[in-house]
């Protein structure tokens, strides 16, 4: 009984997330390629980009009557619109006059919007004749693009159909390995502990004079001292704090074999040191494991003569 519950809930979950049904039962709807409703589409979308460039170029064209040559392209364009959304087993109809009467009148009704414009439509790209054609008005040409756009939209509805389930699968998806990483991290924030040397005062050997005041060029590091015997910094924890581990991350951008070797210390009282950790092989980041140690004052030094920049510090 539990199995079966659990497998149910799985199952309800893995659907919610990739819509794998939805999108099975939407791409069925969605025309095949090779088919004649699949070249329909195909022609249609072609003829009504067509007239759109038309209707909107900046180029000079021929002479002629451009809402003549509007009304023939978008006629095209209806008649392919209207035998992509005929009925399956339908044969094709040979010319619009024919698509039109074949369609179901409430399809084209609602495209046209009344029956008024229905009809004032099946008279512009039915019944028109090419020469008439020639005194089209702006406002029948309007009429006729805007019939054609709600076509279109019907026309690319089951693809929009399609789309809209992909991207809400993958914003599902994305969110969930969103969801994922903040409670990894929540995790292990609460295994690892606050950053006991955040927002507490550190202090260096000494200090490079290009590396004061927010300097550019020392922007990839937290401090940069000069080169000298023994360079260290020094963090103030505020007290006597449990640490278990010190997180170094040393400067990317050049120089990483100055850090080492790297020693790290604590030290209860400012004048006792104890040596808790050592790296003494390069290295880009790099995590001191420690038992539980008591410690007020933390140090990072290079016993030898070198400079010591690190990028982070981290202590836990």
């Amino acid at each position: 009984m539990a199995d079966g519950t659990f497998r149910n809930l799985t199952e309800r979950l893995g659907e919610w997330f990739l819509r794998k049904q939805e999108l099975q039962t939407a791409r069925a709807r969605l025309p095949r390629p090779d088919g004649p409703a699949g070249r329909a589409v195909e022609q249609a979308r072609l003829l009504r980009q067509v007239a759109l460039q038309v209707a909107e170029s900046q180029e000079e064209l021929p002479p002629g009557r451009r809402h003549a040559v509007l009304l023939t392209l978008y006629r095209d364009f209806v008649y392919w619109a209207l035998v992509a959304k005929s009925e399956n087993g339908a044969a094709i109809a040979p010319d619009l006059a024919a698509s039109w009467r074949q369609m179901p009148g409430d399809r084209l009704l609602s495209a046209a919007g009344s029956a008024d414009n229905l009809e004032t439509l099946r008279r512009l790209l039915v019944d028109l004749s090419p020469a008439a054609s020639l005194d089209a008005t702006d406002e029948e040409i309007s009429r006729v693009r805007a019939f054609g756009d709600e076509l279109y939209e019907d026309l690319e509805a089951s693809q929009r159909r399609v789309d809209r389930i992909l991207i809400q699968r993958w914003l599902r998806v994305a969110g969930a390995c969103a969801a994922a990483l903040t409670i990894v991290f929540a995790i292990r924030a609460i295994i690892v502990g606050p950053d006991l040397a955040a927002r507490r005062p550190l202090r260096t050997s000494s200090t490079l004079a290009e590396c004061v005041a927010d300097s550019a060029a020392c922007a990839d590091v937290m401090f940069h001292t000069r080169e000298e015997n023994d360079p260290w910094v020094e963090f103030d924890l505020g007290g006597i704090k449990s640490i278990r581990r010190i997180d170094v991350k040393n400067r990317i951008r050049c120089c990483q074999d100055r850090a080492v070797p790297l020693i790290a210390e604590v030290s209860l009282d400012h004048v006792h040191w104890k040596e808790v950790a050592r790296q003494s092989g390069d290295f880009a980041t790099w995590t001191a494991k420690l038992p539980r140690t008591p410690a007020a004052f933390v140090r990072l030094r290079v016993p030898r003569v070198t400079y010591l920049h690190l990028a982070d510090v981290k202590i836990h």
